[in-house]
């Protein structure tokens, strides 16, 4: 028989995967980690003001708490999943306990923190690095380049490595006007930065209400993948369109690609 976990009120099959499963893009695996830490619970309690004798008793009045505003047709969380729910509250307080939540949601104090990761993301990937921001390079601060050979096509990939939300919001906004001439493009960022996005877009507007698809949306109305950088770790959470590109732009790009200076593993992304 399978076994079952609940979480606010969400019941988790044996076979869920933990890693790629994400509830306000923080894995499942450490929000699951998250609600047996008492410190957590604390602040979820604080959060929902609820209270409890004891750990589990709290995150019992939490899960209940959750129940009722999933079911209130006025509430930022109506029909919004319980998992959801909690991640984003973790999130929210980080205000009380900036280093547990930072920990959590992966946090980096610079963009120059991607750098490393994602240089290893596309070696691993069978494409050597380059930074990007060369002329004729397009908008990418980090490419991918694979040359043709005998039974492998010619390839390129940008991804624009962000740790600012105005930032993001900027090259969101770029996307729709322009498409750079690569086979695809990813945006690169922190969980942390991707929650922080949720919340700047729910409470955007006078009917706040929380859209958990919300940054993916808007992803693939331009194509773009998605990657999260979680300390030395790169997952994939969006996969981008591949697109076909003129001959002609692809042999340019890949000129200026081979005349820009190879990134060093340790090379810090540039904006």
């Amino acid at each position: 028989m399978a076994k079952w976990r609940t979480i606010a009120g969400v019941k988790f099959g044996f076979l869920v995967d933990q890693d790629s499963t994400r509830y306000c893009y923080l894995r499942l695996r450490r929000l699951k980690a998250a609600v047996k830490d008492s410190r957590i619970v604390d602040l979820l309690a604080e959060e929902l003001e609820v209270s409890g004798a004891t750990p589990k008793a709290k995150m019992m009045a939490v899960e209940r708490r959750i129940e009722q505003l999933r079911s209130a047709t006025s509430s930022l969380w109506y029909e919004v999943p319980g998992p959801e729910i909690l991640a984003a509250l973790i999130f929210k307080a980080r205000g009380r306990a900036a280093g547990i939540v930072d920990d959590l949601f992966a946090r980096v104090r610079r963009v120059e923190d991607l750098a490393a990761p994602l240089v290893s993301w596309v070696s691993l990937a069978g494409l050597t690095p380059y930074e990007g921001g060369e002329p004729g390079t397009g908008r990418a601060n980090l490419l991918g380049f694979r040359g043709g050979r005998f039974i492998s096509a010619p390839r390129i990939v940008g991804i624009e490595a962000t740790n600012d939300a105005i930032d993001l919001e900027r090259a969101l906004d770029d996307m729709k006007a322009s498409r750079e001439p690569t086979h695809a493009s990813y945006i690169a960022c922190t969980p942390a930065l991707a929650a922080e996005l949720l919340w700047a877009q729910a409470t955007a507007s006078r009917a706040p209400r929380w859209e958990v698809d919300a940054l993916r949306r808007r992803l693939r109305a331009v194509g773009c993948g998605l990657l999260l950088v979680e300390g030395s770790a790169v997952a994939q959470a969006l996969v981008p369109e591949e697109r076909n590109q003129d001959k002609a732009k692809l042999a340019q790009l890949a000129r200026a690609v081979q005349s820009a200076r190879k990134a060093a593993v340790n090379t810090s992304a540039r904006h």
